[in-house]
């Protein structure tokens, strides 16, 4: 494979975080974009997501094109919660999507509205770094590459962190099922069980007649994804979901116990999205931040040099944020606690709170 010997950036990863590098990398910079798949590709495999856009997430974005969006693409939340026996449904500023649409139409949009010289190279995976020579040699899965900075978008596996020798963040074993359903279910759904899991399992419909079925585990958790997910499918069953696993997929969700466990890069290295730590504990999302870190990243790149300090305080919002969602965190992940934390629900949701008896 021929390459250009030296780029001022390279960018692993092609996914939220990477894409809006791509967008906002300064005009005439010139970029090496890497990803392991192809999310370009019509084929392109949905990726283990429940696909949830957070109020932040859809300021971030335009208005989503149709193929993005799945239905309902804006509803109401069912809490479940088997430890304290407590349901109810309220609002939620969420809105619906299919992940591996989202993807594919943030990635077109950002190379075709980039004034960087953007060279994209599908299919082919970051395995190493190392500096040399003031460059950093890259070691790809076929051949190498050279460039003056790294922007670390490789989600969970964080690529650069590892390489670099620095401790990955925290996580947990997420385990997910493509459900068909013989009868629609127009609402989003969290259930807390403490025995099955220290976090929570969740319900999203993508259509009338599919939907996702998901939850995250202890890393000793043993057991396949159907064993794993058999607790909250029963549930769900229980429930009146109607609902038929046709696929499981499983991968590590980062899952931080404090914002020390962020690791935002260092020398020629920037790190964004869930490969710095940058995913909410209490909810999982990681959309948001792979957004907000990646445009920051780009807007902190000068040619081929980085400023660490300038991307830190662009997201000293998101930073804050995560601080308090490590304390929702472990309110939602104790049963009394979170009893406790129910109650206030009524209140504040303004009346828009309802009672469900299961």
């Amino acid at each position: 494979m021929s390459l250009r010997p030296t780029y001022s950036v390279a960018i692993a990863g092609a996914g939220p975080a990477g894409a809006m590098v791509v967008k906002h990398v300064p005009p005439g910079v010139g970029a090496l974009l890497i990803d392991a798949g192809d999310k370009l590709a019509g084929s392109a495999r949905e990726k283990l997501c429940g696909g949830m856009l957070t109020v932040q997430a859809q300021r971030l974005l335009p208005e989503l094109p149709a193929e993005v969006r799945a239905e309902p693409f804006k509803t109401r939340i069912e809490y479940h919660d088997l430890d304290n026996r407590i349901f109810g449904r309220m609002p939620v500023g969420y809105a619906n999507c299919r992940r591996g649409a989202l993807d594919r139409w943030l990635l077109e949009t950002a190379l075709a509205e980039t004034k960087a010289h953007v060279e994209y190279r599908p299919r082919t995976r970051l395995l190493g770094v190392r500096e040399a020579d003031g460059l950093l040699r890259l070691k790809l899965d076929n051949g190498e590459a050279t460039a003056e900075c790294l922007i670390d978008c490789t989600g969970w596996r964080a690529v650069g962190r590892w390489a670099l020798g620095i401790s990955p963040a925290p996580h947990l074993n997420a385990v997910q099922a493509s459900c068909r359903m013989a009868k629609s279910h127009p609402y989003y759904i969290s259930v807390f069980h403490s025995a099955t899991s220290p976090f929570f399992g969740w319900f999203i419909p993508k259509s009338e007649v599919e939907g996702e079925v998901g939850a995250a585990f202890a890393p000793e958790a043993r057991g396949s994804g159907e064993e794993l997910l058999q607790p909250f499918l029963e549930h769900l069953r229980n429930a009146g979901l109607a609902l038929e696993p046709v696929r499981f997929q499983g991968c590590r969700l980062t899952h931080i116990n404090s914002v020390r466990d962020i690791w935002l890069g260092g020398g020629r290295v920037l790190a964004c999205g869930e490969a710095a730590g940058l995913v909410s504990p209490s909810s999982g999302d990681g959309i948001s931040y792979a957004l907000a870190s990646g445009r920051a990243a780009a807007l902190n790149l000068s040619g081929g040099t980085l400023d660490h300090a300038g991307y830190r305080r662009l997201l000293q919002a998101e930073l804050a944020e995560l601080r308090r969602n490590v304390v929702k965190a472990a309110i939602l992940a104790h049963p009394l606690k979170r009893r406790l934390a129910a109650a206030l629900l009524p209140l504040a949701h303004r009346g828009a709170y309802e009672r469900l008896s299961l």
